[in-house]
């Protein structure tokens, strides 16, 4: 019988460089793993069982040092990872996933809508749908 409710999901991270050091990332869907970035990009792969809470944590920014403005206030070094991909089962979530569905709780307390992550904080995944196609077509919608 085939189990649609298990799945393999891939997520892509990239990661931008300040004062020579990079952001520390963990992900965890049931035992937590720190990521450890080559040539600043790093994936985490794992099998997982639908639904699914996926917890992703950032840390190590210090916001006083670790983003450089030039004298007209622009950003051109930020101590960041951007989430470039997610997929469940080599099927992507789109963009609009991407970019408009991913909320990052800043130590703060400040909630950002983002795939950028310049701060320190935790995104939760949450993937509901126990089917992995279901759960596609409902990130991607």
């Amino acid at each position: 019988m085939i189990n649609f409710n298990t799945c393999n999901l891939k997520i892509v991270f990239k990661f931008n460089e300040c004062n020579s050091k990079l952001m520390k990332v963990e992900v965890d869907c049931g035992h937590s793993v720190i990521l450890e970035p080559v040539d600043k990009y790093a994936v985490f792969e794992q099998q997982i069982e639908l639904p699914k809470e996926v917890i992703i944590r950032t840390s190590g920014k210090n916001y006083r040092y670790d983003t450089k403005l030039d004298a007209a206030g622009n950003i051109y070094e930020d101590l960041s990872v951007q989430i470039e991909s997610i997929s469940l089962d080599s099927i992507e979530l789109n963009e609009k996933y991407l970019h408009q569905k991913i909320n990052i709780l800043t130590e703060n307390g400040e909630i950002f809508t983002t795939s950028y992550i310049g701060f320190n904080g935790v995104i939760n995944l949450n993937f509901s749908e126990d089917n992995t196609f279901t759960q596609v077509l409902k990130a991607n919608s």
